[in-house]
């Protein structure tokens, strides 16, 4: 990673921007993340983005003035054009990245998975090809660093030709991917395993509370993306119910369209979910914007109408309630007992799941196992007479209990 760099922060705030401070603070911890110490930012007010300079030319001359050669960078707070660049770029004679960049940046340190890199790979590539026409961003000066990093210096030199046809490997290499996780899908979901997804602002200690819950050992860093590839473990809830659960990729504010379309099938991993857990860091300054964020996401994702309990994460260091939201919503932290945060969600699974109770014939009371592995269940009754075991407790819809222990074998009913 780069040492020793500094950059500036230019952006501009228009009426339709929501928090442009929380957006700037946002892009001054990605900045740090990929190893550039922001030395100042620079808000214009405008009606609109400038289509030749992005700010007005003479805030741009005034920016170059205050700084000097003092700086290595000039981060952009949103996505820009090739001319937008250069023009920047002549002004204030420097490295010129915007948000998109430092993202990919930082993407590009954290993906390790095959599937991560290939969606690193493309999303970059997709970036520059409108950016390579004759006069695009001066290829000389984008040496090594941020906003080069994943295909090289001997790629972003090719031809344009040769750029589309490593997009069609890559999409087809993500393509042969995307089918093997659909297998997979459908093999969970013949082997009747409910999945449940962490997701989350980035930072939000979504891993912290996964490792937890699913005795694992998913990376813990207090960074911005820390978790890129998703991670599957086992999770046994106090019934001895056993589900699925998966640690996604972090969201943030202003995500760009790029990006979003590169590792949708890494975020559709949590759309294919039976329930969510949503994160929030309860210490969180701007926790409202990080609500919304992953909120408006989700919509994006057509995730809306799965289940969703919300974990108000790290409240050992802020006890507030902070955000009054819709949703079943608990208070945790990384000292809450692995007991505690799995039974916090079996009882919302209770809520969405169906009662049951079905008696086993004595002969058939090894079905009991089976029954505590794929459903909540709540007790037992034993009969004296016959030796019939009655078990009681919730299960997923769909006919599950009819499929473990057969039809014929069901001699009690489920019941409201």
């Amino acid at each position: 990673m780069a040492e020793n760099l500094k950059g500036i922060i230019i952006a501009v705030n228009t009426f339709d921007v929501k928090d442009i401070h929380s957006e700037v603070e946002e892009l001054k911890s990605l900045a740090i993340s990929s190893g550039i110490e922001v030395t100042g930012s620079y808000i214009q007010n405008r009606n609109a983005i400038d289509p030749k300079s992005y700010v007005g030319i003479g805030f741009l001359e005034s920016v170059a003035e205050e700084n000097g050669d003092e700086m290595d960078y000039c981060i952009i707070n949103d996505e820009i054009t090739a001319s937008q660049n250069r023009k920047i770029e002549s002004v204030l004679d420097t490295k010129v990245i915007d948000r998109t960049q430092v993202i990919l940046d930082i993407f590009s340190l954290r993906a390790h998975s095959k599937a991560g890199q290939l969606q690193v790979e493309l999303a970059q590539l997709e970036y520059l090809v409108p950016r390579l026409k004759g006069q695009g961003i001066n290829l000389s000066r984008l040496g090594a660093g941020i906003g080069t990093r994943g295909p090289g210096e001997t790629k972003l030199e090719t031809d344009r030709r040769h750029i589309n046809t490593r997009i069609k490997e890559i999409k087809n290499q993500l393509q042969t991917i995307i089918n093997h996780r659909e297998r997979y899908r459908e093999q969970r979901r013949k082997n009747q395993a409910v999945k449940v997804s962490l997701i989350g602002y980035t930072n939000a200690g979504k891993s912290t509370l996964f490792n937890i819950m699913a005795d694992s050992d998913a990376l813990e860093e207090d960074k911005l993306f820390a978790t890129l590839d998703p991670k599957t473990r086992q999770l046994t809830t106090p019934a001895g119910f056993n589900c699925i659960v998966t640690d996604t990729v972090g969201f943030i504010q202003n995500l760009p369209t790029t990006l979003v379309e590169s590792f949708k099938s890494t975020l559709e991993e949590a759309g294919d979910s039976d329930f969510i857990i949503h994160v929030i860091d309860n210490n969180a300054d701007d926790i409202m914007a990080h609500y919304d964020t992953v909120k408006k996401l989700m919509k994006d994702l057509d995730m809306t109408d799965i289940p969703q309990i919300i974990y108000f994460n790290k409240t050992d260091l802020n006890h507030y309630e902070n955000l009054v939201t819709d949703e079943h919503a608990v208070h945790v932290s990384k000292n809450t007992a692995q007991n505690e945060l799995n039974q916090h969600l079996e009882d919302f699974m209770k809520q969405h799941f169906e009662k049951y109770e079905v008696e086993l014939a004595a002969e058939n009371s090894h079905l009991y196992y089976s029954l505590k592995n794929a459903t909540i269940v709540e007790g037992t009754r034993t009969d004296e007479e016959t030796g019939a075991l009655k078990v009681y407790g919730y299960s997923p819809e769909g006919g599950w209990i009819e499929r473990i222990v057969g039809s014929d074998d069901i001699g009690s009913k489920k019941f409201d």
